[in-house]
């Protein structure tokens, strides 16, 4: 996930980004400690709204994503959608 390269999400903010979407799978060491913590981060930083999104945590599976797949709004917290739907 590019959302800790702080640069880059200043230019697209800088020609008029609202909202950055960043695909992503912390495993379950790094994802507890950073995963919200660097969106929120970007989300202020920026004034926009930051989306990450992970797979779904699978124990059974070879690799185990943190999951947590959240919208984080510019004024430091979850953007507050009763209903998302992407088609």
């Amino acid at each position: 996930m590019v959302v800790i390269f702080v640069i880059i999400v200043s230019l697209c903010t800088s020609v008029g980004c609202s909202l950055l979407v960043y695909p992503g799978a912390f495993n379950m060491t790094t994802g507890p400690v950073h995963w919200e913590l660097l969106a929120r981060a970007r989300a202020i930083d920026n004034q926009c709204y930051v989306a990450v999104v992970s797979p779904a945590r699978d124990v059974t599976a070879s690799y185990v994503a943190w999951g947590h797949s959240l919208v984080v709004n510019p004024w430091y917290s979850h953007a507050d959608f009763q209903l998302l739907i992407l088609v």
